[in-house]
């Protein structure tokens, strides 16, 4: 059996019985058949896989166990992580890694957006986020990691734009992630096995079946944790959850920003392409609005808070 599912099994049995020791878990999934007999399986192994979970620490009472607190209201909350993915072929024919940006309703277990990249930048998850907050609102809330990605300013500016509170998880936390955590051992047991080549021929392959597996299985199925469905959980408690007003520019928002002085001939760079700017603001500093994955295309440059222009690539 793969490492993975391995580490899945061992997981999800000591999440069921927090109480057994990490000789009896090793007993009790031998037991179960699932692991063959010749598979090594080392205390100290077994014990540092727990551990990166938070799942060595005794529960002394209900209010300490991370695990299980959840908000009540769907939009509460919004958890956030990134997992490996797959191998799918870019453009060029090559196979190259993924990763599995998503996001998990707290309060009802809904997948509000989720989608394999060939990157776990901010670029990259600045995209989920903003499908995420399309299709199911924006939250109150978002508990992120600590990667560089969570912790960029774009981040940050756009989370105040939309009024969300960013959380930060502690270092050395992970309990406090379990259930994002859980949902990606879900993937890895539910979702993974079922590819074919045919899903690694591009991302949006990939992501086109993800979707059709959270959408028609996942949120359809009864969760462990609630004894319901996620899609019934938040037709109960999603009364309150506040969506973009339909005049709010979502794109306009998500754009990102970087300041440039305006060079002697009229240009600023950018990505290491030149943009033209009009010459009465020479030797100002603009703030450039552009979206990363449109290199090439107009920019907006604004100027004291102040939109001024769409500049274009100068011709060469």
């Amino acid at each position: 059996k793969a490492a993975l599912e391995i580490s899945d099994l061992l997981l999800e049995a000591k999440e069921k019985e927090p109480e057994l020791t990490v000789p009896l878990l090793i007993k009790k999934v031998r037991a179960s058949g699932n692991i063959p007999d010749d598979v090594r399986m080392p205390r100290s192994t077994v014990y540092k896989l727990l551990a990166r979970h938070g799942l060595t620490r005794k529960i002394t009472s209900p209010d300490r166990d991370h695990r299980r607190f959840a908000y009540l209201n769907a939009g509460d909350l919004f958890m956030s992580d990134v997992m490996y993915g797959p191998a799918v072929r870019k453009n060029d024919g090559r196979k190259r890694k993924t990763y599995l940006i998503a996001f998990i309703d707290d309060a009802t277990r809904v997948i509000p957006y989720a989608a394999f990249a060939h990157s776990e930048n901010t670029a990259a998850f600045m995209e989920v986020l903003k499908q995420a907050v399309l299709r199911r609102g924006i939250p109150m809330r978002l508990f992120v990691d600590n990667g560089s990605a969570f912790r960029s300013q774009h981040l940050s500016l756009v989370c105040a734009k939309l009024g969300i509170t960013l959380i930060h998880a502690r270092p050395y936390h992970a309990a406090a992630k379990g259930k994002i955590e859980r949902w990606f051992r879900t993937v890895r047991l539910q979702f993974l096995p079922m590819l074919s080549e045919k899903h690694m021929l591009n991302l949006k392959a990939i992501n086109r079946a993800l979707w059709t597996y959270i959408e028609t299985e996942y949120h359809r199925s009864p969760h462990r944790s609630l004894c319901e469905t996620p899609l019934d959980r938040w037709a109960r408690v999603g009364e309150k959850v506040r969506y973009p007003e339909p005049g709010d520019d979502l794109d306009d928002l998500f754009l990102f920003e970087s300041k440039r002085k305006v060079q002697k001939d009229r240009t600023v760079s950018l990505n290491g392409m030149a943009y033209e700017i009009d010459a009465s603001l020479v030797g100002e500093t603009v703030t450039l609005r552009y979206n990363p994955s449109e290199q090439g295309k107009e920019i907006k440059v604004c100027h004291n808070g102040r939109f001024v222009q769409k500049a274009k690539l100068v011709d060469t």
